[in-house]
């Protein structure tokens, strides 16, 4: 066994049954050296055949279900797949907070949930070093309060990093989505893991969406999903306000978004979908928010140039790359015929992952955005 293997190993299993599926990660991922696995499921599995496996392993093992996974062998357009990321070694521990029932209250409950992995790892929130931890966030994409979650959990330990992604499922069919640790699947809950790291690793918050000059108000919308923007029916505004500029609504699957700025900062709501005169996005917005139309900029060159700056700060060898790739760059992709090439930049490196319906990036709820953590080989 190599090095990077000894550190870092990804687990690929393809096929129907899920209880199958389980056993063959447990098999791959399986070592008395593994400290944590993060495992993504394709969301036609049962999600619940998988959370039981840290059982086996006899480590803390936190996951969630996806549109499709990333990684090394994985197929598009293929049978549904599980993939896992097991970490192995005395370099790294791991602390676990699970925050239930965000409909509740969800700052309240992702603040108690750092708390609880600061606690796991024999340490309190306030002490936590953003020189050796970082904090790694999985939640119910769908539960209606991402936007809480992430700040709740990112304001509670501001000096470390804070990345992850929302479990996605086809937005067309109103699927829900769910998250697990402890041996439970949940949803309407997030999932916060601390991790103490002797290797260098660096957090990756990447969006290659470029901002217009339009801006629009949304005068009618209800989750996520806007009726009317400037008092109009949604779809023809936004048709009339991209033509002003010469750009064209690409339908049903558009590549522009919105932004909507405070204090020169985006948080970005991907296009879903154009459904007749409406506008489906993949993260919520209210009635009264000012948003900033985006364009798609250079979305394979933006990724290969943010995944190298990841090397080369980890010491220019990644043992992992563990991802939170949104779903709408993978609309983007597929609309512009360029999937392969998107596979292939995440392919150059260790990459293990999901395509998540939205990411947290600190207190930063966003969409369209690439959330990762690159972790670097040993310095001699």
């Amino acid at each position: 066994m190599g090095l990077v293997e000894s550190l870092a190993r990804q687990a690929i299993v393809t096929g129907g049954d899920p209880a199958q599926l389980a056993r063959a990660l447990v098999e791959q991922l399986a070592s008395p050296a593994l400290r944590v696995a993060f495992v993504f499921v394709d969301r036609r599995l049962d999600p619940a055949a998988f959370a039981g496996i840290g059982r086996a392993l006899s480590v803390p093992v936190v996951g969630a279900t996806t549109v499709g996974v990333l990684g090394a062998g994985v197929t598009a357009g293929g049978g549904p797949a599980a993939i896992g990321l097991g970490l192995y070694g005395d370099w790294i521990r791991a602390g676990v907070g699970v925050a239930p029932e965000l409909s509740s209250a969800a700052l309240a409950r992702s603040h108690a949930a750092v708390h609880q992995a600061a606690a796991a790892l024999g340490t309190t929130a306030d002490a936590l070093d953003p020189a050796r931890h970082v904090a790694i966030t999985l939640l119910d994409g769908r539960c209606g309060h991402q936007e809480a979650f992430c700040i709740g959990s990112g304001s509670c330990a501001p000096k470390i990093r804070f990345i992850g992604g929302g479990a996605s499922s086809d937005l067309d069919h109103d699927l829900p989505t769910h998250v697990w640790a402890n041996g439970e699947v949940r949803s309407d809950a997030g999932v916060v893991v601390v991790l103490e790291s002797e290797l260098p690793f660096h957090a990756v918050s990447s969006c290659h969406l470029v901002p217009t000059e339009l801006r629009t108000v949304v005068t009618s919308a209800t989750g996520c999903v806007i009726d009317e923007l400037d008092g109009r029916p949604a779809a023809p505004r936004l048709r009339q306000l991209l033509g002003s500029v010469g750009d064209q609504l690409e339908e049903p699957r558009p590549t522009h978004a919105f932004a909507r700025y405070i204090e020169g900062v985006p948080y970005v709501r991907s296009l879903y979908s154009v459904t007749g005169t409406r506008l489906v996005l993949t993260s919520a917005v209210e009635t009264g928010h000012v948003l900033r139309v985006m364009r798609p900029g250079d979305l394979i060159q933006t990724t290969k140039r943010e995944l190298e700056t990841a090397a080369e700060r980890v010491g220019g060898t990644m043992v992992a790359f563990l991802a939170f790739s949104c779903v709408g760059r993978h609309s983007e992709a597929a609309l512009r015929g360029r999937e392969h090439e998107l596979a292939s930049a995440y392919a150059a490196y260790p990459t293990v992952g999901a395509q998540t319906l939205c990411e947290q990036s600190c207190m930063l709820l966003v969409n369209h955005t690439l959330t990762g953590l690159a972790i670097g080989a040993p310095r001699l």
